[in-house]
Formats: C-alpha cells, sequence, structure tokens
C-alpha cells in the first residue's frame, strides 16, 4: 500500500503539538518546524518497511501511537525521544535482525502489553 504522505504529516504535526502545548504563546511556526523534522525522520525508515514488503502506512499508525502515547510536553523540541522510539516501533514492526531466544523472550512480555492495552488479557 502506498504511503498516505497527509496523514504522515498530520500525524508527526500532532506530535509536535503535543510536545508543545504547554508553551505560551503558542508559536505555530515552532510546531511546523518540529513536524517537519519529525516527518523526514519518519520518512528515514521507510525503506525499511518497504523492503519487507510491508504497509508504509505503519509509519503513520507508529507516528500516531507516539502522538497519543509518549509526546508530552517535557518534550518541547527535543527530537531523539522521537527518533529512538520510532526506530523501535519500525524494528518490532518490521524487523531486520534475526533475535537469539534470550532476546526474543521480551515478545511475550510486549504480546501481554498489547492485550493489556486493548482491553484483553492474555494471561487468561
Amino acid at each position: 500500500m502506498d504511503l498516505n504522505y497527509e496523514a504522515l504529516q498530520s500525524a508527526c504535526f500532532a506530535a509536535a503539538k503535543e510536545t508543545m502545548w504547554d508553551v505560551r504563546p503558542t508559536d505555530v511556526s515552532k510546531i511546523e518546524s518540529l513536524a517537519n523534522e519529525f516527518y523526514t525522520i519518519a520518512l528515514s525508515h521507510l525503506s525499511q518497511i518497504l523492503e519487507q514488503g510491508r504497509d508504509a502506512n505503519i509509519l503513520v499508525r507508529a507516528v500516531g501511537y507516539l502522538a497519543h502515547t509518549h509526546a508530552i510536553p517535557p518534550m518541547h523540541d527535543n527530537r531523539e525521544w522521537f527518533l529512538f522510539m520510532l526506530r523501535s516501533l519500525v524494528e518490532l514492526s518490521c524487523p531486520k535482525t534475526i533475535q537469539t531466544r534470550e532476546s526474543s523472550a521480551i515478545f511475550s512480555d510486549i504480546e501481554s502489553g498489547i492485550a493489556l492495552a486493548r482491553g484483553k488479557s492474555s494471561d487468561k
């Protein structure tokens, strides 16, 4: 599926806006500048997704998740949190590294956490 560039830009703007909502007066140009940087970071992950034949809109969903969950005002114009968290989400969605038995042990914890986040318990 082709990447919805407009949706990705919108998700990046939402993430930037969330990190800077407590700045008064609101400087839309700073939010737009940060959103553009987030957008560039997001696009840098596109090839990893496409090389695996996956849906490019994983990026839109990942940035949307970050905007909703991790984009908090103390981040302000920091970009590193976005880069590293997005990198982790893309790696989980489109792994390029074969895991060992030890390193893959975390996956059951992640699956349980996903079930909880969706309102289901996987411990049943």
